[in-house]
């Protein structure tokens, strides 16, 4: 080798080294970096991520509080993690009692503390008053007195939390049926008349026929979809407002985070054109977990089959 051709292969070799340095360098960096992230916990969030839960029946003393422990570490250790968690009711056991949203609180904690923002709504078996001094900021953002309704906003489509628990005047009882009274509806109807082009979901804890609201929501013509909780089961469908017309609504119940029935938590993903529910189905139970040693019963074992990986699309008119 002349002298010419060794200095060529020297400097061959230190631009060899620069861009080896520099691409450790860079992988070094890159892993600095992942791990700060990590170390200092900094989470990602998905803005067009919603998780929905329902049904969590807090009963300090009973099962429900350690199934809804298991749902909140799964949520939290999504990656990313949903921007926004939405409870659509019957967060307390049977009569709302201050104890059961004292210790839903508890476990709620974390999720909050997140970052994630919380809404609930209200159910049957829930108390306005003692859910207000449990939460007050949670009922300081109500958009109208009396009742706890709310506006969540994401990119691609904005949701509408509608309070639909009727309360008696004796609290050892609970009114089943849902019903949202005439400036609810009002209220409603103004809103929904804003939205032309933005997709618009709205939800509530009862079914959309026992809440009268049905021609409201065909009439919108950016509404996408009703969800709501109350019946413990993931049951998508759909609505129609007579068999001359072809304009349909998709509906979804989404299942219960730990009381009886589909256990679970559902995933909505808000696409650029559709937006997909995906269900996350722990199991299937009734009336109560199986005791130890207790053999599933078949039927069970059917439904959580039927169920696995189970999706609901909601195209945006």
């Amino acid at each position: 080798m002349d002298r010419r051709s060794f200095l060529s292969s020297l400097a061959l070799l230190g631009l060899q080294g620069c861009l080896l340095d520099a691409r450790g360098a860079a992988l070094l960096s890159g892993r600095t970096a992942k791990n700060r992230k990590k170390r200092r916990g900094v989470p990602r969030f998905d803005d067009n991520l919603v998780c929905l839960i329902s049904d969590l029946h807090v009963n300090p003393p009973g099962y429900q509080p350690g199934l809804l422990e298991r749902t909140m570490g799964d949520i939290l250790q999504l990656d990313p993690l949903p921007r926004n968690v939405i409870a659509l009711g019957d967060l307390a056991y049977l009569t709302g009692k201050p104890e059961e949203y004292a210790r839903m609180k508890e476990i709620l904690a974390p999720l909050e503390a997140s970052g994630i923002r919380l809404t609930m709504a209200m159910g049957n078996h829930d108390r306005r008053a003692n859910f207000a001094e449990a939460f007050p900021d949670h009922a300081a953002r109500s958009l109208m007195k009396d009742r706890f309704v709310y506006v969540v906003e994401t990119p691609r489509a904005d949701f509408i939390v509608l309070d639909s628990l009727q309360e008696g005047s004796d609290t050892t009882k609970w009114i089943t049926p849902g019903a949202l009274d005439d400036a609810q509806k009002a209220w409603l109807k103004e809103r929904l008349s804003a939205y032309q082009d933005k997709p618009v979901f709205v939800m509530s804890h009862h079914p959309l026929g026992e809440i009268g609201i049905k021609p409201l929501l065909l009439d919108c013509p950016s509404c996408c979809g009703y969800i709501h909780g109350h019946n413990h089961i993931w049951d998508p469908g759909w609505v129609i407002r007579n068999h001359r017309d072809r304009d349909l609504l998709r509906t979804l119940c989404v299942p219960s985070t730990g009381h009886w029935g589909d256990i679970g938590y559902t995933l909505l993903e808000l696409g650029e054109t559709e937006a997909v529910a995906r269900l996350q189905q722990y199991e299937f139970f009734f009336p109560k977990p199986l005791d130890e040693g207790e053999p599933k019963p078949a039927q069970w074992s059917m439904i959580e089959e039927e169920h696995r990986n189970a999706l609901c699309r909601f195209a945006y008119r």
